[in-house]
């Protein structure tokens, strides 16, 4: 994979990244029943949730960690790409400040008690947000897929993701908290997953300005340790 990086210096993002953008959708600002469409419409408001430009199969890639895929929903609701200048989304230095923010964000909210991080994500507002977080991309990849066999094991990997909060409980919290504490960050929305659907490293302007601001604080160990397997390999 290595070998097929483009240069980190290329501002402008792949065209082939560009196919998951993140996609404007309702987002209720109170909780249910009030968030019923039948009631109120200016309970919404449309918003476009950052989604770190992953498609549906790396979503499921995170969810083998359910604290790193919920944190990385509600990291999504709280940076709205509807609020920031549309060429943000074809820059590279903006995706390469999400993913080390994201970074920073895992590490600062792993320092909660587990009991306070399991009742956050039980909440029911946080639920409605997190089904919806998937939909409209999920049902564009569907139509896409073309032959049914491919289509039907998407739709089980979007059930997959949505049982992921109904399943959440302080044991197994406290299990994929543990992972992340212990290696230090993200397993799976990191730099290498940056690399997979950029093309490319960070951008390292972008990093010097975040190491500078004390935000980029290195690597998590299975990113660093795959560096040196790869060092050590050849």
């Amino acid at each position: 994979m290595s070998e097929d990086l483009r240069n980190p210096h290329n501002r402008q993002v792949h065209p082939e990244s560009m196919v998951n953008p993140p996609q404007e959708q309702k987002v209720c600002v109170m909780t249910e029943p009030l968030c019923n469409q039948y009631i109120k419409e200016r309970n919404y408001y449309m918003a476009r949730p950052y989604n770190f430009m992953l498609d549906l199969g790396q979503w499921t890639d995170v969810a083998q960690n359910n604290i790193e895929l919920l944190m990385a929903v509600r990291f999504g609701m709280e940076y709205d790409v509807n609020t920031f200048p549309e060429s943000y989304i074809h820059d590279i230095g903006f995706h390469t400040q999400m993913y080390i923010k994201f970074h920073d964000y895992v590490l600062k909210h792993s320092l909660k008690e587990i009991p306070k991080i399991v009742g956050e994500f039980q909440q029911t507002a946080f639920k409605v947000r997190f089904l919806s977080t998937f939909a409209i991309n999920d049902l564009r990849e569907l139509r896409n897929l073309g032959p049914f066999a491919q289509g039907k094991g998407a739709v089980k990997a979007l059930n997959d993701l949505n049982k992921t909060v109904g399943k959440l409980n302080v044991v197994n919290a406290t299990a994929a908290l543990a992972d992340l504490t212990k290696n230090g960050g993200p397993l799976h929305i990191n730099r290498n997953m940056f690399k997979r659907v950029f093309k490319q490293d960070y951008h390292p302007n972008m990093v010097q300005i975040l190491r500078n601001e004390g935000i980029y604080r290195g690597d998590p160990d299975n990113v660093q340790y795959s560096e040196f397997e790869k060092k050590f390999s050849r």
